[in-house]
Parts: structure tokens; C-alpha cells; sequence
């Protein structure tokens, strides 16, 4: 087989993995809780930095200034943060369990409230000598998980099962009232069930509650295992593996696994201070200086992979968001954001990475050429300074080099898979946001894109952002399409705005209109079109005669607005001898005021030296209303009447009679959507001499424009 064929279908498995894990809807409510917490996290991250920064004139004054004032309010946050990080789990949870499981909405207290009950009693937080805030924090965060799962799959149960319908009214409550009594009896039941299991893990295990349970558990295999490579590598598996179902493996094994690695570093410190080599290699700051630099995953390899193999702008957006956060080992951005959970083609290098980190640095430290780390190190301390305090030599400085560059390497194409299949994913997705923006045109019921739930949302969302950027590069895409008389001579064209992302190619000329409207990016747009074709009036006057004009399209709402007024004169002032080679060619009538003040507004602009067209011109009221203004120069025949013209009869009755309203009031009128030498003959036959359609040309780039 061969090898494109080979990735081909290796593209295809790992999709259907991705799709298979995200349609889990329990998986799904783990992932979206810890999303939901993710400012909790980054806000308690960022406070022990703060306290923290390996900087000793800044820990001094941290310390000293008003009595140590700061370094307090400090912790007061990161208490109020980390310090309850398994509470904020629970209320989390038990929201995405109720919303994305049992698709319910609405009253979410008694789910809440059961699931903070559960965790409680799991955790033994009122047992005697019970360690509240620690039970509370991050070492409690597996249980929390647990326990919310535990209390929401009873509580949902319970109430398919027991039908509780108390009816109590007097004057004065409410639904909220009628809601809190139902909960009893599911809440009481959570509660004895929860009890009556702690009591069994007494019996069988003589440890008091579910916290108790699994720390023993772990407990006893690491203390099997000891301080060794083969531990240490079981211990990167498997917080690594609860990552990637979006649990915090740290959090999650560190109230065992410290006890057992944190030694180490104070073993190697008390052989230096005794005069003697330190020699313990493994530690919890050698993990976290040398093994998994950025977070788990060592995802600071990942985002130096990112910026340097990465072309869609989205991704290395979120990179530079995510950098910052990055250097003091923060990850939560990258792996939601990425996304690395749940996502089998980030699987590979999430888990590889660190692993050969590990065999680098062990192998690095046992051949003598970096120290062991024998000074305790903040996880939050940046690459480079985390590798040279840690040892007390630039050699720790090197080795995280070389790990980062080796996992750089590791991530690469990975990047590059994703990459390709996150394009194939977007195209399908934008083709939905495309049947969704026709289904709109057709039915004439207007839809919000960037308000659509889903996928589709999501990638409307992305498009808008990347959009975002081409407008303000000031170089949008254009495509002209020519417009000619009856004797053949190109008289003109008509500017268009064209978009080929460098991802998903062209993209669909309607749809970006539609999301510049919704990003109110399209007067932004509209400016930097007419400034474009400014730009380029001198080569195309060198190709086409001096009195050649080129159509822009400006909304009713733009041409209206006193700063687009203003952005006109600018343009006019700046380019004086081109101004009268541009078409002012106003689209969606609908929007338009035809009083005294639009009729002076657009005189003005024709004092300029603009000429002014109108799109899609019928046979309305409105449509007489804008000849009768007597300021515009030409209109532009609705594409509908030219589409059938050559089969009803109606439609050419209306086009021969506007031809001759235009004709009294001596305005120019051209027909789109020529298509047929037969359209065009009968145009010719109503005394319409102005065209433009496929039948000359398709809207093509400037350069082909000017052939």
C-alpha cells in the first residue's frame, strides 16, 4: 500500500477515535466542567507565580513591604482559588452532567446541591482531624469527580423511578419553593447511599471514606515501586493518561506521589550541606524542570512547534495567547484549546514527549554530565532558570534546551497531521454554514451564523477572526469583473471582494459578506475596497481608456454614515484625478432613506467626483424614487429580470420600460448576469447597451484584469 494511501487511512481511524470520544456524553461533561473552571485555575496559577518569581531583591520586598501586605492578598486568592479547586469541580460537574448528559435545563440546584452532599462524605471533610482545605483543593479533585458522577446518576435515576409530586400552595411562593421540596427525598437518599458505601470501604479496606480508598490504593502501588526510573515512568503514564480524559492527573496523584518524590530533593540537599555528591535523581522538581516543561505533555514543546510549523492563524493565535502562561508550565489553554483532550492525534506526541524527556535527563544525570537536582524549585519557574537553579549549573540550562528542541521535533508532524485534518473538518463545516446562509436567502428568514451552537458556530467564529485579519492588513483579495458595450469594448468593471483563505481556498463570496455584516467589519471592508482600487486606478488607465470606471459596493447603511462621508473626501483629496473613474454602486435598497437629507448627502459626494450607481434596480415605488433624486448615474437591472428574460415575456416588459424611464431621466443602465449571446442580442433589441455576465468574463484577479 502506499505510503499517502497508508496516511490516508491512519487520517480516517484517528478521526473516527475523535468522533467516538466526543459523542461520550459523560466524557463530554468532564471535559466541558474542567473548561468551565479554567479562569479558576488560571487565576491561582498566575498568584503562585506572583508569590514565587525566583527573583531575590523581588522576594524581599514581596516579604517586607507593608509587613509582608502583598504576599497575604496573594494568598487570599490563591485560597480562594486552588484552595477549593475540588468545590468548584463539583458545582461544574454536576451543570455539564445535567446539561450535556441529561439534556436538561433550567432549575440545576437540586443536582448541585446533591453532588456537594456526595462529595462531602466522600471525602471525610468533617471526619475528626480531618485536613479541611486540603480535602477542598486540587488533592481532592478525583474524588470530587467521583462523587458528582456518583450523586447525578442516583439523583437523574431516582427521579425517573420515584415520581414525587408534593402539592402544597398558599399565597406567597413560588415555583422556586414547589422545586426545593422535591429535592428532599432524592437529596436524603444520595446522602445514606454515599454513607452506607463509606461504611463498606470501612469494612472491607478499615479506611473511612472514598478519599481515604484511593489514596491507599495509589499509595500502596507507588510504595511497591519505590523511588525509581521504572516508578517514575509509571507515574508520566499515568498522569498523562488521565489527562487526556480531561482529569488533572497532577492534582489527582500528587497527595501520594509527594510524599514518595519530594524527598528526594531534600536527600540531595542534606548531602550537599554535609559535604558530600547528591544522588537521588528523581524528584518532584525534576519532573517539573526537566520532564514536563510547559505542563503536562511538555506542551512548551508544542507551542514552539506551533509558531514554527503552524500556518493557520486561529492556532497561532491561541499560541501567542497561551505563551505567556506557557513559560510558568500553565497548559490548560493549549490542551482545551488545541485541543489535546480527547484528541488521538495529539495522543502520540502528549504522551511520547515527556517519556523521552525522562530517559534524556536520566541518562544526562547518570552519565555525570548535568547534576542532579538537589534545590527545591517552584513548578512555576520559567524554562531555562528552572534548569540552572534546580542544579546549581548552566548544564541544567542545556538539557532543558535539548529536551525542548527534541520535543519540538517529536511534535512536528503531529502539528502538521492535525493541521491537515482540522482544514478537512473546517471545509465540511463551512459548506454547513453555506446551506444554512442559502436556506436564508431562499426562505427570506435571516440567520445569525456566529449565534449557531455546534461545530457550526465554531468555525463561523474561527472564519470571522481569520477575516478579521484580511481586513486589517489593508490587502483584501479582489476580483474585477469587466463590463462592456454593444460594440465589444470593455467600458469598465465591477470590484469584488474575494477571499482565498490559505487553509480552506475561496471561500464563498455571499458568506463572507454575511460575516463581515455580523462582525460589523463590512464598512471597514467597504473602505479599504475603495482605497484598493484607488491604489490601482494608474495601471488600469494605462490598459483601458481614461474615462474607464470600476464599481464598488457599498451597503445602504455605509453610504448613510457620516464617517464613510468623510472617508469619501479623504479618498478624494488624496487621489483627485482617479475619483471620477470610480462607481459608487449602492447595494441593499431596502435600507436606503430617500429624503431631502440622503439626496443632499449623495449630492455631496458627487461634488467630489464620484459617480453613483444603484444594484439591483426594479420597478418599485422606492426604485422611481431613486431616479426622480436625480443624483445617480447609472442602475444596474435586478439579475432576476435577465435570468428569464429570453422565456417571459414579463420581464421583458418591465426592462423595456425602465430602459426608457432611464432614458428620460438620462441615467445609464447595464444588465447583469449576461450569460447567452441570446440575452444579450434581446438586451440590445430593449435598447440596453451596457452588460455584464459570464458571457464576457467571470470576476477574475487584477492581473488577468489588466491583460
Amino acid at each position: 500500500m502506499p505510503m499517502r494511501e497508508r496516511q490516508i487511512k491512519f487520517q480516517k481511524a484517528l478521526n473516527r477515535i475523535y468522533e467516538r470520544l466526543n459523542s461520550i456524553r459523560l466524557l463530554q461533561a468532564v471535559k466541558g466542567s474542567l473548561v468551565m473552571i479554567i479562569p479558576v485555575i488560571m487565576v491561582g496559577a498566575f498568584t503562585i507565580v506572583l508569590r514565587s518569581l525566583p527573583v531575590p531583591v523581588y522576594q524581599t520586598w514581596l516579604h517586607s513591604f507593608a509587613d509582608g501586605a502583598i504576599d497575604t492578598f496573594f494568598g487570599y486568592i490563591h485560597q480562594a482559588t486552588f484552595g477549593i479547586l475540588s468545590l468548584y469541580m463539583v458545582v461544574s460537574l454536576a451543570f455539564c452532567y445535567a446539561s450535556k448528559v441529561q439534556e436538561m435545563s433550567g432549575n440545576y440546584m437540586g443536582t448541585i446541591i446533591s453532588s456537594i452532599l456526595a462529595f462531602f462524605i466522600f471525602s471525610g471533610i468533617f471526619n475528626e482531624g480531618a485536613d479541611v482545605l486540603n480535602l477542598l483543593g486540587a488533592n481532592g479533585l478525583f474524588t470530587a469527580i467521583i462523587s458528582t458522577l456518583f450523586a447525578n446518576t442516583l439523583y437523574f435515576w431516582l427521579n425517573k423511578k420515584i415520581r414525587i409530586d408534593i402539592r402544597i400552595y398558599t399565597s406567597g411562593t413560588d415555583d422556586v419553593y414547589f422545586h426545593m421540596l422535591r429535592y428532599i427525598l432524592p437529596i436524603l437518599i444520595i446522602g445514606v447511599a454515599a454513607t452506607s458505601l463509606n461504611l463498606v470501604f470501612y469494612a472491607l479496606f478499615g479506611v473511612q471514606n472514598f478519599q481515604d480508598l484511593y489514596i491507599l490504593g495509589l499509595s500502596s502501588l507507588f510504595q511497591w515501586a519505590g523511588r525509581n526510573f521504572g516508578s517514575t515512568l509509571l507515574y508520566v503514564f499515568m498522569v498523562h493518561f488521565l489527562w487526556f480524559f480531561g482529569i488533572h492527573g497532577g492534582n489527582v496523584l500528587d497527595s501520594v506521589w509527594g510524599g514518595i518524590l519530594d524527598p528526594g530533593v531534600e536527600l540531595n540537599a542534606a548531602a550537599v550541606a554535609a559535604g558530600n555528591m547528591p544522588t537521588v535523581i528523581y524528584s518532584k522538581a525534576f519532573l517539573d524542570i526537566f520532564v514536563i516543561m510547559g505542563g503536562c505533555g511538555s506542551t512548551l514543546c508544542l507551542l514552539a512547534a506551533i509558531f514554527l510549523f503552524e500556518r493557520k492563524r486561529g492556532m497561532r493565535k491561541l499560541a501567542r495567547f497561551a505563551a505567556v502562561p506557557s513559560l510558568f508550565n500553565i497548559n490548560e489553554l493549549l490542551l482545551f484549546g488545541v485541543p489535546i483532550v480527547y484528541n488521538p492525534i495529539m495522543l502520540i506526541p502528549f504522551f511520547l514527549t515527556p517519556i523521552v524527556n525522562l530517559l534524556i535527563s536520566t541518562a544526562a544525570m547518570k552519565l555525570g554530565l548535568v547534576p542532579v537536582v538537589a534545590q527545591p524549585v517552584e513548578w512555576t519557574t520559567p524554562i531555562f532558570l528552572g534548569g540552572y537553579y534546580a542544579t546549581g549549573s548552566i548544564a541544567g540550562s542545556i538539557l532543558q534546551g535539548v529536551n525542548l528542541c527534541v520535543g519540538v521535533m517529536i511534535y512536528r508532524p503531529f502539528v502538521r497531521l492535525m493541521h491537515r485534518e482540522n482544514a478537512r473538518n473546517s471545509r465540511a463545516r463551512i459548506g454547513k454554514l453555506v446551506e444554512l446562509l442559502q436556506e436564508s436567502e431562499d426562505t427570506r428568514v435571516p440567520v445569525k451564523l456566529l449565534e449557531q451552537e455546534g461545530d457550526a458556530g465554531v468555525v463561523a467564529k474561527m472564519l470571522c477572526d481569520d477575516l478579521e485579519g484580511e481586513v486589517k492588513s489593508g490587502r483584501p483579495c479582489m476580483y474585477f469583473q469587466p463590463q462592456y458595450n454593444n460594440e465589444n469594448q470593455c467600458i469598465g468593471a465591477e470590484a469584488l471582494l474575494r477571499w482565498n483563505h490559505p487553509v480552506y481556498g475561496m471561500v464563498y463570496p455571499p458568506l463572507v459578506i454575511k460575516l463581515l455584516e455580523e462582525t460589523e467589519l463590512l464598512t471597514k471592508a467597504e473602505m479599504v475596497i475603495l482605497e484598493t482600487v484607488l491604489k490601482e486606478m494608474d495601471r488600469i488607465k494605462e490598459t483601458y481608456q481614461d474615462g474607464v470606471k470600476i464599481s464598488v459596493n457599498v451597503t445602504g447603511v455605509t453610504v448613510q454614515m457620516d464617517e464613510y462621508e468623510d472617508f469619501l473626501r479623504k479618498m478624494a483629496e488624496r487621489y483627485p484625478e482617479h475619483t471620477s473613474n470610480i462607481m459608487i454602486e449602492i447595494t441593499e435598497q431596502a435600507s436606503l432613506q430617500i429624503d431631502e437629507a440622503f439626496v443632499a448627502r449623495l449630492t455631496r459626494v458627487k461634488e467630489m467626483g464620484y459617480r453613483l450607481a444603484i444594484d439591483d434596480f426594479g420597478m418599485g415605488n422606492t426604485s422611481v424614487k431613486y431616479l426622480r433624486s436625480n443624483v445617480f448615474d447609472m442602475i444596474k437591472l435586478d439579475g432576476s429580470l435577465i435570468q428569464d428574460i429570453e422565456s417571459n415575456e414579463r420581464s421583458q416588459g418591465i426592462v423595456r420600460n425602465m430602459v426608457n424611464m432611464a432614458q428620460e431621466f438620462r441615467i445609464d443602465i447595464l444588465a447583469e448576469f449576461v450569460e447567452t449571446k441570446e440575452q444579450q442580442e434581446l438586451l440590445e433589441e430593449l435598447d440596453c447597451h451596457l452588460y455584464q455576465g459570464y458571457l464576457y468574463s467571470p470576476a477574475v484577479p487584477l492581473e488577468k484584469f489588466l491583460e
